[in-house]
């Protein structure tokens, strides 16, 4: 039973700290456990749904007499869920192969706040469709891997463009200290409660369990990736 510790009470003193440290072993082999079957129980979920949406497009396409426009409508939507889940099957792999230190680094100095500003590009129409402001202060010079910088500063971003509320701000900051890079995204929106915020990097864990956003790059990964790759960099998220 990895939830039940073992009592302590009658143990010789000389045995406590081996009886204090295997509960905490069980302690940990049961969190891992436990995140274990959430992970197996999400990936089911995640894959059933974009699965079942093209197995029924099809079988109602193949039943019917569409036309080659009907038929171009929904090899196109098809198309979406394909991405969808491609997307998902390459993040799960990256996960794997940085869980087993498989993935190498190309490190090299740059500065954070160039990186930052070609990618406040990048998304400068949908932040100015939904009026919201992206601001960067601050530079810091790093030794990292370029592209790999790039895909966790892109998680984040998006990430908070995606719960601002119209017409507010997203801020990137930039600076060092003690010989550390430091960077923070900040944006206005729902406070995630204390006791989830250590959960909110655990792959497909969300705050909001009723929140699965259609967007193909929603997927519930990219924070648990962005750890991953700040991990790799001796880095703290």
């Amino acid at each position: 039973r990895l939830d039940r510790p073992r009592e302590g009470g009658g143990v010789p003193r000389e045995r406590r700290d081996l009886v204090a440290a295997l509960n905490g072993m069980l302690a940990r082999v049961h969190e891992a456990v436990r995140r274990l079957s959430e992970f197996s129980s999400d990936i089911a979920h995640e894959l059933r749904t974009p699965i079942h949406n093209l197995l029924i497009q099809t079988q109602v396409t193949l039943g019917g007499e569409e036309n080659l426009a009907e038929y171009r409508a929904v090899l196109q939507s098809n198309e979406e869920e394909y991405q969808r889940l491609s997307k998902m099957i390459s993040d799960m792999l990256f996960l794997a192969k940085a869980d087993n230190k498989l993935v190498s680094l190309k490190k090299e100095p740059f500065d954070l706040a160039s990186e930052v500003a070609k990618l406040f590009e990048s998304y400068e129409a949908l932040a100015s469709e939904r009026r919201i402001q992206l601001v960067q202060s601050g530079h810091a010079i790093v030794l990292a891997d370029r592209a790999m910088i790039q895909r966790a500063l892109s998680n984040l971003v998006s990430n908070a463009l995606r719960f601002t509320p119209q017409g507010m701000p997203v801020k990137v900051h930039i600076g060092t200290e003690h010989g550390t890079a430091l960077l923070s995204v900040a944006n206005p929106g729902r406070d995630i409660p204390g006791e989830q915020r250590d959960r909110i990097f655990e792959r497909f864990y969300r705050v909001d369990p009723s929140r699965r956003e259609g967007d193909v790059d929603n997927v519930g990964l990219g924070l648990a990736i962005t750890r991953s790759i700040i991990e790799m960099h001796d880095g703290q998220i």
